[in-house]
């Protein structure tokens, strides 16, 4: 009769050769980048073993393929324990991902119910080729301009906002331009006082090659405004239905392929937030709810549109794993 301890032998080799093989595509692949979610309340708890699994990231990083983009930052918000850093303080273009300082800012002066009084001279202000909300010079309220900045990242939408903060700042100011500059200028003020100290956003539409910002610096932006519930209900959304102080309706769709169903990236466990693009740099901010937890995920920089959700989703795909 066949042995059945050397008989297991083979199994158990085979067995461990199979997990080796796992762990180095998951390497190539980025597929362990957050190692240590199962770990993180422990990590917070123990400093040595926080830094005992951040090594186990950085060897990780080694193997983050080129292509992906050019900084990432991937946050657990219940520890906020950093699970995955790689270039956070780069400093990049932060494309319409300038829109969620513009919002901060203005947030803390204004009411959501303001009525505004979008005029032509604000968006006049619109560069050509650039994503629209489609506004008319009409009244809109202020929590609708901002779901039109966040959903569908209308520049005309950051002008509108821009030009009416800035009449609320200097009432001598002129519409448009001159409006906008002075709220520019107390915006630059505003994100120094709040430690924000690598971005600097000289067009609140993001559609500019001056300004800039950091994946830290977004992470923390995004988590701030992550605090509020109508901001939540707004990224979280596929449609935003807004309805003007005239009666009238006007509906935008999100520019997040993660929440469109029908797409090839849908992922029913993402909530938001956003995406910012410019030629050759493609932005993606995306908050994700899984075991319970929140994970606030930054990439910045990808190549195209597609690089920067297959980079996402590869980090969401590890996130899920690590619970297995």
């Amino acid at each position: 009769m066949e042995n059945p301890q050397r008989a297991s032998a083979p199994q158990r080799r085979r067995k461990r050769r199979r997990q080796r093989k796992k762990r180095i595509l998951r390497a190539v692949c980025l597929l362990l980048v957050t190692v240590s979610l199962v770990l993180a309340a422990r990590c917070v708890a123990n400093p040595e073993a926080l830094r005992e699994t951040k090594s186990r990231i950085d060897g990780v990083l080694q193997h983050w393929p080129t292509g992906r983009g050019k900084a990432v930052l991937v946050v657990d918000r219940g520890s906020d324990t950093v699970l995955l850093s790689q270039r956070e303080h780069k400093r990049c273009l932060p494309a319409s991902l300038a829109k969620l300082f513009v919002i901060e800012y203005a947030a803390t002066f204004t009411e959501l119910d303001d009525v505004v009084q979008v005029n032509d001279a604000a968006l006049a202000l619109t560069k050509p080729e650039s994503s629209v909300a489609w506004l008319e010079p009409k009244e809109y309220y202020l929590r609708d301009l901002f779901a039109a900045m966040l959903v569908p990242s209308g520049n005309d939408a950051a002008y509108a906002v821009a030009d009416y903060c800035g009449g609320l700042l200097d009432p001598t100011a002129q519409p448009g331009g001159e409006r906008v500059a002075v709220f520019v200028e107390h915006l630059n003020q505003y994100l120094r006082q709040q430690g924000y100290e690598d971005t600097v956003i000289c067009d609140p539409s993001g559609f500019d090659e001056e300004s800039y910002t950091t994946a830290e610096d977004l992470c923390t932006v995004a988590g701030r405004l992550l605090e509020y519930d109508w901001v939540r209900e707004i990224v979280g959304q596929l449609w935003y239905a807004a309805e003007l102080p005239d009666g009238t309706t006007q509906s935008w769709k999100n520019t997040n392929q993660f929440l469109e169903p029908v797409s090839d990236f849908y992922n029913e466990d993402v909530v938001g937030i956003k995406t910012g693009s410019l030629p050759g740099n493609c932005h993606l901010m995306v908050l994700y709810q899984q075991h319970g937890r929140e994970y606030l995920v930054c990439s910045l920089g990808a190549p195209s549109d597609t690089a920067r959700y297959d980079a996402v989703a590869d980090i969401l795909k590890t996130i899920d794993e690590s619970a297995e």
